[in-house]
């Protein structure tokens, strides 16, 4: 069994006996206005994942993006994730994860989503009824480094803010895009005036 200790002297006591509950959310922020949010869990120590034949959906349902203006999504309602399965955690985390020494690792498991956010900052919200308790923290661009601002969530609970690094922009059209896009616009006009005349011709016989 995963067992995390020290790091957060808030914790609540039954935070090592009661780990297989935990799912570790790392946000990453890319280069381009991306972001990547992987929730890394232990499904033969999770009571709700170890009967589950597709834990990316369970875990697709486990927290939901929220935008500034209102607008919000489950994880599941963006996309089809990366699913990843590791022995022990790699990275580092706001809370150490240490393993006992005479048991094998336990396989993790990590489903990713990434996209382009149209508006920051954004937020997540654990659903209201959930039973999982999540340990939330972002990196930075070519960082591993855990942000300061970690959080422990439970059932109802939010981030903070989560400011993108770059402004979000919409997408660019490539000239190549535009050059097909005008050639096809070109052939459907080309189209549209041929039919006319074939049309007209056949009114005049």
């Amino acid at each position: 069994m995963v067992c995390m200790i020290g790091g957060a002297l808030w914790a609540p006591p039954f935070l090592c006996a009661h780990t297989g509950d935990l799912l570790m959310v790392r946000l990453l922020f890319g280069k381009k206005a991306e972001v990547t949010l992987e929730i890394t869990a232990d499904p033969a120590a999770n009571p709700h994942l170890k009967d589950v034949s597709n834990p990316a959906e369970l875990l697709g349902r486990s927290l939901s993006v929220h935008l500034p203006s209102g607008k919000s999504w489950t994880l599941a309602e963006i996309g089809t994730p990366t699913v990843t399965l590791r022995d022990g955690f790699p990275f580092p985390a706001p809370i150490p994860v240490q393993h006992p020494a005479d048991e094998p690792l336990p396989e993790l498991y990590t489903a990713s989503w990434t996209w382009r956010p149209s508006e920051s900052p954004i937020h997540f919200e654990i659903p209201a009824k959930s039973p999982q308790t999540v340990v939330f923290w972002s990196v930075l661009p070519d960082s591993d480094a855990v942000a300061p601002n970690w959080r422990m969530l439970m059932a109802g609970d939010r981030t903070p803010p989560q400011v993108l690094p770059m402004p979000p922009a919409p997408l660019q059209w490539s000239w190549k895009a535009a050059l097909a896009l005008g050639v096809a616009g070109l052939g459907l006009v080309g189209q549209a005036i041929l039919l006319v005349h074939k049309i007209r011709t056949k009114r005049l016989r």
